[in-house]
């Protein structure tokens, strides 16, 4: 039996969530459904056929391999289509300066070229698919909740000026302004000109279409209970099927369960993020908040928020949903997330939401991705951990661990960063506990520090 963090109602596979991308994308053509009982074989199983998965079965299914794809729903059940639609930097929860005490400068400049690589392969892939997801923004922009935190936002310039290649501009108040980006209890921005929003739904759907043509076997509703190690590969469980591939790779991110493989135990928080959108709005409506940009944004807080005016004049708003998968608590996780909701954009108090949901964002012990072999087993590979940045990094993640497992790339072609094992959280089974402790902390710290 699978071991989860939370309960039941945070992994229903039965159907795509409620979402905004859901709606708005074209559906996704049904795939294969596994036998009640039988065998199957190829040469990969992937489990999780979100944007790691499906990229790393796209490009070893076009070095001739036989892929086939598991997912425990449908693509897009899981974080592909909850997230926020942001194509950006990110994928660690700690500061260059912070990752270059461990790794050393050289290693973090490295780290940062694959997450610009990581905008640009997703963005070439929605040019050479012809894929119409609503692309805009230039770059985002951080937003100073406090007058302290505008040295922050210089000292974040200097590292992305040490560290990388992109341009930033800060922005005082009276610029944001001008440029239609005023939020209430907002004191300047940095907008770091790397990254674009998206509709992730439609993009996944164009990464779907291309593994299917490469002849990658996508099962949907096909959820892996366990595999154990043959002399000539591995043996997958679902039911009373059975799988046998010579090699496994783990693409669940925040929905991974605790002993798929054991090694997972205790190495990844999952956390709950929720989003709403509001009713396309008129131009006089944005203009009365005074935010009329599309510069997708978000605020220098540890519990931070990420907003966005979508091409339709939708507003989407973004933050901390629940601690635990109750309805009372995704009801207070709402609650919560309006009033931050209606305390920065007072004008837009009464314009109706459409949609509310709620979706895992994975983060690591180690505050960064894993990128490579699982420790203890020579032919399953994992790349995970994008800390709520996976659809740039988890594209190019899965990109280059199918390259790792190809034997184009090595360890070294991906830094100590991405390929160093993550570390195993202190007393796991009390996670979700310090967790809340956590946020009550943030929370004080956001307000008052």
């Amino acid at each position: 039996m699978l071991k989860r963090i939370y309960q039941p109602a945070a992994y229903q596979t039965d159907s795509l969530p409620d979402s905004y991308w859901v709606e708005s994308a074209s559906p996704l053509p049904a795939c294969d459904r596994l036998p009640v009982s039988g065998t199957l074989k190829a040469d990969v199983a992937i489990i999780g056929g979100g944007y790691c998965g499906l990229s790393a079965a796209l490009e070893l299914a076009k070095s001739g391999a036989d892929v086939a794809v598991f997912d425990a729903g449908r693509s897009g059940w899981g974080a592909s289509g909850r997230n926020g639609g942001f194509c950006c930097l990110g994928g660690t929860g700690k500061d260059y300066s912070v990752l270059a005490k461990k790794f050393g400068d050289d290693a973090v400049k490295q780290f940062a070229r694959i997450q610009l690589d990581a905008i640009d392969l997703v963005g070439q892939r929605l040019h050479d698919w012809n894929i119409d997801a609503d692309r805009h923004s230039d770059g985002e922009l951080v937003l100073a909740h406090k007058p302290n935190r505008l040295a922050a936002l210089q000292q974040e310039a200097d590292e992305l000026a040490h560290f990388t290649t992109i341009k930033t501009e800060f922005l005082d108040k009276d610029a944001l302004k001008e440029r239609g980006l005023h939020a209430a209890d907002t004191f300047g921005g940095l907008h770091t000109k790397a990254g674009f929003g998206l509709n992730p739904m439609k993009y996944l759907a164009g990464l779907h279409e291309q593994c299917t043509r490469a002849g990658v076997r996508i099962f949907e509703q096909a959820k892996i209970d366990r595999f154990v190690e043959n002399g000539e590969g591995y043996r997958l469980h679902s039911g009373d099927t059975q799988i046998t591939a010579g090699k496994i790779v783990i693409a669940t991110n925040g929905y991974s369960s605790e002993n798929l493989p054991d090694w997972l135990g205790g190495r990844l928080m999952p956390v709950f993020s929720g989003i709403v959108i509001t009713r396309p709005m008129t131009d006089d409506e944005l203009a009365q908040q005074g935010w009329t940009s599309d510069l997708m944004a978000f605020d220098s807080r540890i519990l931070l928020h990420y907003f966005r005016k979508l091409p339709d004049n939708r507003f989407l708003f973004g933050g901390r949903g629940g601690i635990t998968a109750t309805p009372k608590a995704f009801a207070e996780g709402k609650r919560t997330l309006l009033g931050h909701f209606n305390r920065m954009f007072p004008a837009w108090r009464d314009v109706e939401l459409t949609h509310h949901w709620n979706g895992l964002v994975c983060l690591s012990q180690s505050w960064r991705p894993y990128i490579g072999r699982v420790p203890g087993h020579h032919d399953v590979w994992t790349a995970l951990a994008w800390h709520g940045s996976g659809i740039a990094m988890a594209s190019q993640g899965g990109k280059l661990l199918a390259e790792r497992m190809l034997g184009i790339r090595d360890a070294q072609d991906l830094g100590s960063v991405l390929s160093t094992p993550m570390d195993k959280f202190p007393l796991p089974a009390l996670r979700r506990v310090a967790r809340s402790a956590a946020y009550g902390y943030y929370e004080l710290k956001d307000r008052f520090a």
